[in-house]
């Protein structure tokens, strides 16, 4: 019966090293040790991917808006967040399995999603400056969205208010 196990594994092992002289075989096992990594964390890990390609659409419009489209360079900064982020959430990952815990992972996780929704909000409200909800953060956001547009504080509350306007309609 051992033989039987012991020639079993040998052929998995021997079959394991056979797919790990190509490059698929490694990304392969790359992807499924990211994945068996992840695993316990992917509601976290799906929302950061999710918030920041959001915050690279409402980008996108922006950008459409202003008549400056630059897809690659939003790409670039997508994908730069994204490694960011998933370094971030790769070591509090680590001390989550550490402390047998998902805690950390969950705090880091929650931060960047507002940081990237802080960002969108700033977005919305440039394409968007009549809707209350957006209007009550003006201020807080000015900031932000002078930073987005490459102007100064003082034209973005210009602009927001000739652009915002009296009407309700949106709020």
């Amino acid at each position: 019966m051992m033989e039987v196990i012991g020639n079993i594994l040998w052929h998995a092992i021997l079959k394991l090293a056979s797919a790990l002289t190509t490059f698929g075989g490694w990304c392969a096992l790359l992807g499924l040790f990211i994945l068996d990594y992840f695993a316990g964390h992917s509601f976290v890990v799906l929302l950061v991917v999710a918030v920041t390609l959001l915050d690279a659409v409402w980008g996108i419009a922006v950008s459409v808006k202003q008549g400056k489209f630059t897809l690659s360079e939003l790409a670039r900064l997508t994908i730069a967040k994204l490694a960011v982020y998933g370094c971030a959430l790769f070591v509090f990952v680590g001390l989550d399995k550490i402390t047998d815990t998902t805690f950390s992972a969950s705090i880091i996780g929650a931060a960047i999603v507002l940081v990237e929704f802080w960002s969108s909000c700033a977005s919305m409200l440039i394409l968007y400056p009549r809707f209350l909800f957006l209007r009550l953060m003006k201020k807080a956001l000015t900031g932000e969205i002078a930073s987005k547009l490459q102007i100064s504080e003082d034209e973005v509350d210009k602009i927001l208010n000739e652009e915002g306007g009296e009407d309700e309609s949106l709020s």
